[in-house]
């Protein structure tokens, strides 16, 4: 057995003789809270379940208070928020089975010499493809860096001591924390005190030898017993740990693997480019590569608003709005004609405005006044041939990322010829974009991520090669703009390519 003291209590670790957890990645303790004890607000890292030996004490999940008596049996999973409170006269005690999960098998450090043909930027790509289905369902704190110290991605989610202190989503990676890893620390895992006594884990990020960057995370109170209280901050036992390291190691695992199937997918292509050297048979295998991104890219279309857009007409029919109900049946119709009629992979940039313009009338039947439209277009380049179908994602893009959160939308689409190029600005008022943020994304469209944007612009890069230009940016006022530059083709070559 090992006892932990902690500064609201103490746990006694029930251990196997070899001393590892009582069984199969579990750890079991006895949990004793003196009387008048109190465990701070703190979030669960991993999984537990509890049945109370003794004494009276109150329980907050989520906000949702509960009773603790002796015979209760209580199951919290992990990413709750939990406090307790010792209501008795004598201390409370319960039994507590904990999940904090794993250690990864392999080893996470290198232990040879690097890889030349890894690039360090691949890190980006990796994050950008985890982050909505991984590291934005976390309720921890952590921060991504390159390995060079610049901030990829930060959770939003800190405790309240560390907001208090250093408010690191005003200021992200600026928390002293959030220190630059020295080269000496690239090889292991470090831990880290911040001069206001919390704890937290430094792990770097290899592929193939190849040193990418560094995640940090834990944000917690650890003292073992040895050192003073923090006001209101919750002092953690060794399984939360435990899970934090776990987590962690699943982090990086996670980087890695996207890493492994990113690189194995650039040499896959390379080995098909290397197939022949004839140009004939070149030029076909591009164009079919071409073709294919692009169907692919129509395939993938977000159309979840025409289900809105009906149910919205379907409203205005029953309260008798008959002329925007008709005017909405147009711009469906002229949608689809567009989509169902066009073969070309190339039309005039006219016919590509019409079909943009359908589908921001629809929008605007959706959002009525709080949408604010306008458009500056320049007549010379009505005549340019695009590609079909590129310009309407990039502005739905707005709608399902950036006015998440906004009452007012504003949208605005400038196209303008400047030399021999056509230059696009699809400019909307939403979410606000910070440096690290545009970093982010731009890396992602141009390691090709198959999200949202990215789609788009290999579309773009697969019609025009280094021609073409797709980036995303945040202006002083805080709008976001996505900026593409084309080369300005009045003519359709190569019947129908560009």
């Amino acid at each position: 057995m090992t006892r932990q003291r902690t500064d609201w209590g103490e746990i006694l670790w029930l251990e196997e003789e070899s001393g590892t957890p009582s069984s199969g990645g579990l750890e079991a303790g006895i949990v004793t809270l003196p009387s008048g004890s109190h465990q701070a607000k703190h979030i669960h890292y991993n999984e537990q379940v509890i049945y109370v030996l003794q004494g009276q004490a109150v329980s907050w999940i989520d906000g949702v208070k509960s009773i603790l008596s002796p015979g209760g049996f209580f199951h919290w999973r992990a990413g709750v928020e939990h406090e307790v409170m010792n209501t008795g006269d004598v201390s409370f005690r319960h039994l507590l089975v904990s999940s904090p999960g794993l250690q990864e098998s392999e080893p996470l450090f290198p232990d040879r010499e690097k890889k030349a043909d890894v690039s360090p930027d691949l890190i980006y790509t990796a994050v950008e493809a985890i982050r909505t289905q991984f590291l934005e369902t976390l309720h921890y704190g952590y921060a991504i860096f390159d390995s060079l110290g610049n901030l990829i991605v930060q959770s939003p989610l800190f405790p309240e001591y560390c907001v208090r202190h250093c408010d690191p989503g005003n200021q992200q990676g600026g928390c002293s924390c959030m220190r630059q890893l020295d080269p000496k620390e690239w090889s292991r895992e470090t831990v880290f005190r911040c001069r206001y006594g919390m704890e937290l884990f430094h792990y770097p990020i290899f592929f193939e030898k190849v040193f990418l960057g560094y995640i940090h995370g834990g944000y917690i109170r650890h003292s073992g017993g040895k050192e003073g209280r923090l006001e209101n901050v919750y002092d953690v036992p060794d399984s939360v740990v435990t899970g934090i390291r776990a987590l962690l190691g699943r982090i990086v695992k996670a980087i890695r693997n996207y890493c492994e199937f990113e690189q194995f997918r650039r040499e896959l292509l390379e080995k098909e480019l290397r197939i022949t050297s004839q140009e004939e048979s070149q030029r076909i295998l591009m164009k079919n590569l071409r073709d294919t991104q692009y169907a692919m890219t129509d395939l993938k279309i977000n159309n979840h608003f025409l289900f809105n857009t009906l149910n919205s007409m379907a409203s205005m029919a029953l309260d008798g709005g008959l002329m925007p109900l008709y005017q909405s049946i147009v711009d469906l119709s002229r949608m689809f004609h567009y989509t169902l009629r066009t073969q070309n992979p190339v039309v005039l940039l006219e016919k590509e405005m019409k079909y943009v313009q359908a589908y921001l009338q629809l929008q605007k039947l959706r959002y009525g006044e709080s949408l604010q439209i306008s458009f500056r277009i320049d007549a010379r380049v009505q005549k340019a041939f695009v590609p079909f179908n590129f310009l309407q994602p990039v502005v739905e893009n707005a709608f399902v990322h950036g006015f998440e959160e906004s009452v007012q939308k504003r949208i605005r689409i400038e196209i303008v010829k400047k030399c021999s190029s056509v230059e696009i600005k699809v400019i909307n008022s939403g979410k606000t974009l910070s440096p690290q943020a545009c970093r982010s994304i731009n890396q992602g469209i141009r390691s090709n991520t198959s999200h949202g944007l990215s789609m788009i612009c290999q579309k773009l890069y697969a019609a025009y090669g280094e021609q073409c230009t797709c980036e995303i940016a945040s202006l002083k006022n805080g709008d976001t703009c996505v900026w593409i530059r084309i080369p300005f083709r009045d003519k359709d070559m190569e019947g129908g390519g560009l």
